[in-house]
C-alpha cells in the first residue's frame, strides 16, 4: 500500500474523532464575540485568558497568536503580572516545540516579574480568581507556573531528578500560599515522571492526588484526560488489564470533551499498546490510526512519529508487509527530522544554560562586593558609636552625682538581658525538640505508605470483582458468583488487616511525638528503639537519597516493659541515632576505601538496670573535646547544622530518670553511647 492510499484509509477510519462538541463551539464563539465587542482593553485581557484554554492543546499557532496579543495589551495597560502570564504561556509553547533555550529565557523573564513586589501595584484581578483580593499572592503565583515550566524543560533534557525537584518546589510553595489549584498539574507531572522511571506505586500516589483535586478547578480540567491515561498506564504495568482499558477509554472521552487533542492522541496510542499486548492487531491499528490523525491536527511531529510506528507494527502483525514498510518509512523520516531538530535545540539550551550560570555567578560576585561594602560601612558606624559611648561613660564617671542612677539603669538592662536570654534558651530547647521530631515525618510517611497502597489496590480490585459478580448473576452462573464473593471477602480481610496496620503505626507515632505529660508509664524499650531507628533512617533517606547505612539491632527480649516517660526517652534515643548517622555519613563522604557505614542499636538487662547502646563506626570524637560534648550549645557540626543542645538535653532527661549516659570513643574507630536506666 502506498503512502497516499494508506493515509486515505486512515482518514476514513478517523472521521468521527475530529469533531468538536457543539457546546464548546458555542462557548468559543461567544468568547470571540465578547473579544470583538469588548468595551475596553481590560475586558479584552480577561477574555483572551479565557479563550486560550480552548486552543492550547489543539491549535498552538492560534495560542501563540493570542499570547502575543495578550502581551501587547498587558504592556499598554502597565500590567506586568498579566504580561508574565502570557510570557509563561509562550515558554510552554516553546518547550513543546523543543526550543528549550528560548523557553528558559522566557521563564527567567517571568520569574523576575514574580519576584518584584512593585509589579503587584494596581494589578487587575478577576473576581473568580483563586487569589481575588490578594495582589501579593496573585503576583507570587507566577513563580509556581515558572517552576512547573522549568520542570517540563528538564524532563525534555532527560534530567528527571531535577525536574521532580522543580515540581516538588511548586507543591511546597503552593502549600505556603494555600494555592490548591497548582497542586494539580505538579502532582500530575510527578506521577507521569515516576511512571517513566518505572515506579508505578509512586506514580499512582501522585496521579491520584492530581485527579482528586482537578474537579474543583475548571482552569485545569483540560488535563484530566492525561491523568486518567497515566493511571491506565500504571494498571497496564501492574497487569490489571481491565482497569487499564477502562481508564484509557475514559481518557479518550474526557480529552475529546475538553478538546485536548494532544491528550486524546496519547490516549489512543496507549490503547494501541494495550491491544498490541492483547495480540489484537485490528484494534491496535484502529487506535494507532486515530492517534495519527489527531497528531496531524496539532502538527506534533513527535506524536506523528510514534503513531506511524505503531501502525507499522500493526500491519506487520497482520502480515501486510507493504503497508508496514510504508508506515515504518514515514515514522523513520519524521523521527529522524524530529531528532535532528531536537538535538540542535538541546545544544542551544545547554549553551544558554551555561551562559545563565556565568551570569548568575557574576551577579553573586557583585552581591558579595555589595555586602562587603555594607559591612565596612557598618563597621565604621559601629566604631563611631563605640567612640561616642566611651566618651559618654567617661563623662558619667566624672559626674559622681549621676553615677548611682547610671548604675541602676545598667543593672536594669542586665536583668532584662538575662530574662531575654532565659526566654531564648527555652525557645531553643523547644526548637531542638521539635526539630528532632520533625525529622521523623518522612520516615512515618514511608512506614504507612505500604499498607495504604494495599488498601487502595484491593479496593480497586473489589470494585471490578463486584462488576463481574453482577454480570455472572445476570447469566445465572451462581457458582462463579460464589467464587467471586469469596475473593471479595478475602480482599476485604486484607484491607482490614492493612488498615489496622496503618492505624497502629499512626497511633504509635502520635503517642511518641505528643508533648510530654511528665508521667512515667510502662514502655517497651525494644519497640521504642526499633521504631525510632527505622523512622530516623527513612527520614534521612527522604532528605538525601545518597545516604545509606547498614542497620544492626540486638534487643534483649527479657527486658519487658519499664517505667519511663516514653516521649522523653524517645527523644534521647532519636538524638543519639541521628548523631550516629551523621558520623558515618561524614566518614563515608571522606573517601575511605572499603568503608561500610554501620549503626548498631542494642538493649541489655544487667541486674536492676537496663542498658541502651547506640554505636557507630565513624571517625570517633577527639579526646580533647569528649568532656565538652554534654555542655549546652557545644557542637562540632558546621554552622547551621546543629544547635549544641541535643546531648545536653539528653543528659538532663536521663539524669531526671535516675540514670546515666556514658560515651566511649576512639579516633578513627567509632563511638558508642550507653544509656543506663534503673528498673523501677
Amino acid at each position: 500500500m502506498h503512502i497516499k492510499s494508506a493515509l486515505k484509509t486512515t482518514l476514513l477510519i478517523l472521521l468521527p474523532f475530529s469533531a468538536q462538541s457543539q457546546s464548546e463551539k458555542r462557548e468559543l464563539d461567544s468568547l470571540h464575540r465578547a473579544l470583538n465587542n469588548a468595551a475596553n482593553d481590560t475586558v479584552k485581557l480577561i477574555t483572551l485568558m479565557n479563550i486560550i484554554p480552548y486552543y492550547v492543546e489543539s491549535n498552538r499557532d492560534s495560542t501563540m497568536f493570542y499570547a502575543g496579543k495578550g502581551i501587547a495589551i498587558s504592556k499598554k495597560l502597565n500590567q506586568p503580572v498579566w504580561e508574565a502570564e502570557f510570557i509563561i504561556l509562550k515558554a510552554y509553547l516553546m518547550q513543546q516545540d523543543a526550543n528549550l533555550a528560548l523557553s528558559l529565557r522566557l521563564c527567567n523573564e517571568a520569574l523576575a516579574i514574580a519576584n518584584d513586589a512593585r509589579n503587584e501595584k494596581n494589578a487587575i484581578i478577576p473576581r473568580d480568581d483563586e487569589f481575588s483580593g490578594d495582589p501579593s499572592k496573585f503576583r507570587r503565583a507566577l513563580a509556581l507556573a515558572v517552576f512547573h515550566q522549568l520542570g517540563n524543560i528538564y524532563l525534555i533534557v532527560g534530567d528527571k531528578e531535577k525536574a521532580i525537584n522543580y515540581f516538588k518546589k511548586e507543591i511546597q510553595l503552593s502549600y505556603e500560599m494555600n494555592a490548591k489549584s497548582f497542586r494539580i498539574t505538579s502532582n500530575m507531572a510527578i506521577g507521569s515522571t515516576f511512571l517513566e522511571l518505572g515506579k508505578p506505586d509512586s506514580a499512582f500516589i501522585y496521579s491520584n492526588r492530581a485527579l482528586e483535586n482537578i474537579g474543583q478547578y475548571n482552569r485545569w480540567v483540560m488535563y484530566k484526560g492525561l491523568i486518567l491515561k497515566d493511571i491506565g498506564e500504571i494498571y497496564l504495568k501492574k497487569g490489571l488489564l481491565d482497569s487499564a482499558k477502562h481508564y484509557f477509554r475514559r481518557a479518550i472521552i474526557v480529552n475529546r470533551e475538553q478538546s485536548n487533542i494532544v491528550g486524546e492522541s496519547e490516549s489512543n496510542m496507549s490503547l494501541a499498546v494495550f491491544y498490541e499486548k492483547q495480540k489484537q492487531p485490528d484494534s491496535m491499528l484502529y487506535y494507532a490510526s486515530a492517534a495519527l490523525q489527531l497528531a496531524y491536527q496539532v502538527k506534533s511531529a513527535l506524536h506523528i512519529s510514534k503513531s506511524t510506528e505503531q501502525i507499522a507494527s500493526a500491519w506487520k502483525i497482520l502480515a501486510n508487509a507493504d503497508s508496514a514498510l510504508t508506515y515504518l518509512t514515514m515514522s523513520k523520516k519524521v523521527g529522524d527530522s524530529l531528532q535532528k531538530s531536537r538535538n540542535d535545540k538541546l545544544i542551544q539550551f545547554q549553551n544558554q544554560n551555561f551562559e545563565d550560570q556565568i551570569r548568575l555567578e557574576k551577579e553573586a560576585q557583585l552581591t558579595v562586593v555589595a555586602k562587603n561594602k555594607i559591612r565596612t560601612a557598618a563597621l565604621l558606624v559601629g566604631l563611631g558609636l563605640l567612640s561616642m559611648l566611651v566618651f559618654v561613660f567617661y563623662r558619667n564617671n566624672r559626674q559622681k552625682q549621676k553615677a548611682n542612677q547610671v548604675l541602676l539603669g545598667k543593672n536594669t538592662q542586665i536583668e532584662q538581658t538575662l530574662s531575654d536570654l532565659k526566654a531564648t534558651q527555652k525557645q531553643l530547647i523547644q526548637s531542638e525538640k521539635m526539630a528532632s521530631l520533625g525529622e521523623l515525618t518522612a520516615g512515618i510517611a514511608h512506614e504507612i505508605q505500604n499498607p495504604l497502597n494495599f488498601v487502595n489496590n484491593f479496593s480497586e480490585i473489589n470494585t471490578e470483582l463486584i462488576e463481574e459478580a453482577d454480570q455472572e448473576i445476570d447469566k445465572g452462573n451462581m457458582s462463579e458468583v460464589k467464587t467471586i464473593l469469596n475473593d471479595i471477602k478475602a480482599n476485604e480481610e486484607k484491607i482490614n488487616h492493612h488498615g489496622k496496620r496503618a492505624d497502629a503505626i499512626v497511633k504509635g507515632m502520635l503517642q511518641h511525638s505528643q508533648s510530654s505529660s511528665g508521667q512515667k508509664e510502662p514502655t517497651d524499650i525494644n519497640k521504642l528503639a526499633d521504631e525510632y531507628l527505622r523512622m530516623a533512617y527513612h527520614g534521612l533517606r527522604a532528605k538525601d537519597k545518597t545516604f545509606n547505612a547498614t542497620l544492626k539491632t540486638d534487643f534483649d527480649e527479657s527486658i519487658g516493659n519499664i517505667n519511663v516517660i516514653p516521649q522523653d526517652i524517645g527523644r534521647v534515643i532519636l538524638n543519639l541515632i541521628n548523631n550516629a548517622f551523621y558520623a558515618v555519613d561524614e566518614e563515608n563522604k571522606s573517601g575511605v576505601e572499603n568503608y561500610e557505614p554501620t549503626v548498631s542499636v542494642s538493649t541489655k538487662k544487667v541486674g536492676d538496670n537496663i542498658l541502651i547502646s547506640v554505636k557507630d563506626n565513624g571517625k570517633g570524637i577527639p579526646q580533647k573535646i569528649v568532656d565538652k560534648i554534654f555542655q549546652p550549645f557545644f557542637t562540632t557540626k558546621p554552622t547551621g547544622q546543629g544547635t549544641g543542645l541535643g546531648l545536653s538535653l539528653s543528659y538532663d532527661i536521663v539524669k531526671a530518670h535516675g540514670g546515666e549516659i556514658k560515651v566511649e570513643t576512639k579516633e578513627r574507630d567509632g563511638t558508642e553511647f550507653t544509656i543506663l536506666l534503673p528498673v523501677v
